[in-house]
């Protein structure tokens, strides 16, 4: 069988696949951590430049425990801590959370009632 290889020293830009396996799964290349806070939020926050939607951490928590994927969130639980989802079910933005997330992440962290979803005051 024949893999992918690549020299450590070069970067990138010499990855040679010599055969292509299906069976075979590369590990994508490391990022720093702001690189791949920088991805999710470009998934989780499309709208808005990833410099800009990463200064409101309770904004991109709370979309991050709703829209993300299971990698992206434990990657988030790593890097910022389960401190800032606590604190953004505590403070999170109408709108956000759909039911089936809130309750799941009120389980998560064992918080009990689980509190009706935060609603937006319309006029």
């Amino acid at each position: 069988m024949r893999i992918a290889l690549t020299d450590h020293h070069a970067g990138l830009e010499n990855l040679s696949t010599v055969t292509h396996n299906p069976n075979v799964k590369l590990a994508p290349p490391e990022l720093s951590e702001n690189e791949a806070l920088a991805q999710i939020a470009k998934k989780v926050i499309w709208w808005k430049p990833p410099a800009e939607a990463l200064t409101d951490p309770v904004r991109f928590a709370a979309q991050v425990m709703t829209f993300a994927d299971w990698e992206d969130v434990q990657t988030v639980r790593r890097q910022l801590g389960d401190a800032l989802f606590r604190k953004t079910l505590a403070e999170t933005p109408p709108g956000v959370f759909d039911e089936a997330s809130w309750v799941y992440w009120h389980n998560v962290f064992g918080i009990s009632p689980v509190p009706p979803l935060p609603k937006r005051n319309l006029c």
